[in-house]
């Protein structure tokens, strides 16, 4: 026996009308009134409240072979889970796809910053090895030279912070190993000691770093990658 069939039967039974059994579920008349014609379903909740208030169980109101109803209620169910599913699975993808974008965005902050904390942990960054003109009087003791670090020949390196120590005017110059901004390990030299390719960019005489000028030769500052 279809739902709407047994609804019907049991609601009757019980000496209920449909505005009375309406009630007492929070719904209206013409919605029972379609449950009854077998044009829409409860959901699950408010089958639970039927089977309450007419005294039947679930197993009578979807009894029935070829039970459109079940098979709809059956449907929805599954398509909540695919649902869910879909949506958890979405959000940890934004999740993930959020923590990737702040990851890059620190990096990035490290990079446009020269904050060589940040560029120490950046995976992207390679170890390299480039070539600097000292100011040609020694830094006191425990303060940094800020010198433009050359890494080939075509201009490209950076401004970059680094411990020398003293040194004389024949080794005013600094094979600097670094990565990004972070300095691991600087070797004084004379200028002879640079290669010849990168004598020229490297120069003879320290020039400061203009007011204008960017911490490095980068198009984009921010880019975290070399």
């Amino acid at each position: 026996m279809e739902f709407a069939t047994v609804l019907k039967n049991k609601r009757k039974s019980a000496g209920l009308t449909q505005q009375q059994l309406a009630d007492q579920l929070h719904v209206t008349r013409q919605t029972l009134s379609r449950w009854e014609n077998d044009l829409s379903y409860p959901n699950l909740d408010t089958l639970v409240d039927l089977g309450g208030i007419l005294n039947v169980t679930l197993d009578e109101l979807l009894r029935g072979e070829n039970n459109t109803m079940v098979n709809q209620i059956s449907n929805d169910v599954r398509a909540k889970q695919k649902y869910k599913r879909s949506t958890v699975i979405l959000a940890s993808g934004l999740g993930v796809l959020c923590i990737l974008l702040l990851w890059l965005g620190i990096l990035g902050y490290g990079r446009a910053t020269q904050n060589e904390y940040i560029d120490a942990v950046n995976p992207f960054l390679k170890t390299q090895v480039g070539y600097a003109t000292l100011p040609a009087k020694s830094p006191a003791l425990n303060k940094k030279v800020s010198a433009y670090v050359s890494d080939d020949q075509f201009g490209y390196g950076s401004w970059l912070k680094f411990y020398t120590g003293a040194y004389s005017n024949k080794q005013r110059w600094a094979a600097v190993k670094h990565k990004g901004s972070y300095v691991s390990s600087i070797r004084l030299i004379p200028k002879n000691q640079i290669p010849i390719s990168m004598r020229q960019q490297v120069g003879s005489t320290y020039m400061g770093k203009l007011k204008d000028e960017p911490v490095t030769a980068k198009r984009i500052a921010w880019w975290p990658f070399d």
